[in-house]
């Protein structure tokens, strides 16, 4: 039995030729932020249901948009090759962190361009997710707070070029550098990037939109902001909105923040993806509901079942 298979106690015997064909992409230990990730990701791994478990029209169309679709765009090739030219820039950079700062860095006054881009950049896989969700929703304005070298925009941007995008970014050099790299392609030149801390830019940003189709909240892991900065948009908020709350198991606090977010009176449906939360507005949903929800080849098994 050892030899053809593996026992697992959530999931029960799985033939260990489903297990050699799991993906790469599938979270490591080795890749979490923390053990506290880590523990969080077990706990996540057997609730997650896959596009094979879903049922209604709206959330089974997310799932095959945003974790099914495998296709390869060609916005794919130019952010990534930014983003390892990014990896080996030596440049120092001067840095002022007002949020929760990287856990492998600390709160330095000077970095390298190098060390941000390895810690703080989105990685490939969320940002092929958020490139799917925003081609999949096609919102008019984009909310991003935490521009960090820019390439989180870049990816929306990319999605969505004829949307409006506007990025807050507490520390001013990362603000330059996302500038920059904005500049070198046609459809970004047009993303604004405002500079300071994030409760007094982000009121001012949503009302230069004067609505918050889709909002990605990257720039705060701490619990009591990523709270205050929900509030501050919810005079914004409609319908159609779509809030995406990043690393929403990094800590103990960012997960409190994300169970009250998505138990607030005006969420309608929540959906977990461990990378991060997303939360929605929709009126058709006249009952909460929250998903947990996987790609399927990450478990293969179910659908081999």
């Amino acid at each position: 039995m050892l030899e053809k298979e593996c026992f697992c106690k959530e999931l029960g015997v799985i033939p260990r030729d489903v297990i050699q064909g799991i993906p790469k992409d599938l979270p490591t230990f080795a890749s979490m932020a923390n053990f506290y990730a880590a523990k969080q990701f077990i706990s996540y791994f057997a609730k997650a249901r896959t596009v094979y478990n879903t049922h209604s029209p709206f959330l089974y169309a997310l799932t095959q948009k945003v974790l099914e679709d495998d296709r390869h765009f060609y916005a794919f090739d130019e952010l990534e090759a930014l983003r390892q030219k990014m990896l080996n820039v030596e440049t120092q950079m001067e840095f002022v962190d007002f949020g929760a700062g990287s856990r492998d860095l600390g709160k330095k006054t000077t970095r390298k361009i190098k060390e941000v881009a390895a810690t703080s950049l989105i990685s490939p896989l969320k940002a092929k997710w958020m490139f799917r969700l925003v081609d999949f929703l096609k919102p008019d304005t984009i909310l991003e707070i935490g521009t960090s070298l820019g390439l989180s925009a870049l990816y929306m941007q990319a999605a969505a070029r004829n949307a409006q995008v506007v990025t807050l970014e507490g520390n001013p050099d990362s603000a330059r550098v996302a500038q920059k790299n904005f500049s070198i392609f046609p459809y970004a030149r047009n993303i604004k990037v405002e500079i300071g801390r994030f409760e007094d830019t982000l009121e001012p940003a949503l009302q230069q939109l004067r609505k918050a189709d889709f909002i990605f909240m990257d720039g705060n892991h701490r619990k009591t902001p990523t709270l205050a900065y929900f509030e501050q948009m919810r005079p914004f908020l409609s319908e159609k909105s779509v809030i995406i709350l990043d690393d929403i198991y990094w800590s103990e606090g960012m997960t409190e923040a994300w169970n009250l977010l998505r138990n607030d009176a005006q969420v309608s449906l929540s959906v977990d993806l461990f990378h991060f939360g997303i939360l929605f507005f929709r009126k058709e949903n006249r009952e909460k509901e929250h998903h947990v929800l996987a790609p399927s080849k990450w478990k293969p098994w179910v659908r081999a079942w």
